[in-house]
C-alpha cells in the first residue's frame, strides 16, 4: 500500500449544508481497503473552536456522504493504532484522510480550551461515538459527526472525492 502524506492543512469544522447526499454501498461484507492516506498536524490560534461543552457530547452532521459502519471502524482502528502516544497541545489538530476511491474518511483529534494531552486507548471509543450515536437506523448510511469534551474534539467524517461533505 502506498501512503500519500500531505503538508499541514487546516481542517475546517464548520461545513455548509450541501444540496445533495451521496450513498456509498459495499458489495460484500468485507471492508474495503483504502487507496491512500493524507495526514498532518494543524495548529489553531484560538483556544476553542466550539463553545465549551460538557463531557462527551456527540454532535451529528446528519447530511452529506453516507458510508457503511465497517469502513469507518476500519479507518478509526488503523488511525488510532498509528497515533496512540502522540501529544496534542491546545489548538493543535492531528488528522488523517483515508481515500477509498469512491469516498474518503477524515478522522481527527483536536485539543481545545487549554487542553494538553496524549492520545491513548480512548481514541477508538471517542471516534466511534458519532459513528454509533448518529444515524442509528442501522449499520449503513453513517454520516459522521464529532464528540466534544472539556479539552478535546474527536471527529469522524465520511466525504466524497476528498471533500468533507
Amino acid at each position: 500500500m502506498k501512503l500519500s502524506i500531505s503538508g499541514l492543512v487546516a481542517v475546517a469544522l464548520a461545513i455548509a449544508a450541501p444540496t445533495y447526499a451521496a450513498v456509498v454501498a459495499r458489495v460484500d461484507d468485507t471492508p474495503a481497503k483504502w487507496l491512500s492516506i493524507e495526514q498532518g498536524i494543524t495548529y489553531e490560534n484560538s483556544t476553542a473552536l466550539v463553545p465549551r461543552a460538557g463531557t462527551e457530547v456527540v454532535h451529528c452532521y446528519g447530511f452529506g456522504t453516507k458510508a457503511d459502519r465497517a469502513p469507518l471502524v476500519s479507518v478509526i482502528d488503523d488511525w488510532c493504532g498509528r497515533v496512540i502516544g502522540t501529544r496534542v497541545t491546545n489548538g493543535q489538530t492531528v488528522w488523517a484522510r483515508y481515500n477509498y476511491g469512491t469516498f474518503t474518511v477524515l478522522v481527527s483529534a483536536q485539543a481545545i480550551n487549554g487542553g494538553n494531552w496524549v492520545i491513548d486507548g480512548n481514541c477508538n471509543r471517542l471516534l466511534r461515538l458519532p459513528v454509533d450515536g448518529c444515524n442509528t437506523g442501522g449499520v449503513n448510511g453513517k454520516q459522521g459527526g464529532y464528540e466534544t469534551d472539556l479539552y478535546g474534539q474527536w471527529r469522524t467524517d465520511p466525504g466524497s472525492n476528498g471533500s468533507d461533505v
